[in-house]
């Protein structure tokens, strides 16, 4: 179980420049990963690693989101829940299923 937050201030992320920058990359007990990034598709992609079991993804689409404006994101995952969630400013984007079991 967790939630990641980060607040990206006005003016330090262009959402619509197709190009990639990673937001964080996170080691989890050498077991897995928290990763995250705006990719060259225009997309925020957050990805949920367990090494030996899988891994789930979200995106969503953040070309259309104002550089101008600081933007709070959120990540959580929930292997009880089985899902993983990704939030801007406050709003659900998108969810989905954790495939794998421990």
């Amino acid at each position: 179980e967790g939630t990641i937050e980060i607040l990206v201030k006005e003016n330090k992320l262009i959402w619509n420049d197709n190009k990639s920058t990673i937001l964080f990359n996170i080691p989890v007990n050498k077991t897995g990963s928290l990763f995250m990034v705006k990719d060259g598709d225009n997309k925020l992609k957050f990805f949920h690693v367990i090494l030996e079991k899988g891994r789930t993804d979200v995106e969503t689409d953040v070309s259309k989101l104002p550089t101008e404006k600081p933007h709070h994101i959120v990540a959580t995952w929930s292997v009880t829940k089985k899902e993983v969630c990704l939030y801007i400013d406050g709003e659900l984007k998108t969810k989905t299923e954790i495939k794998y079991s421990f």
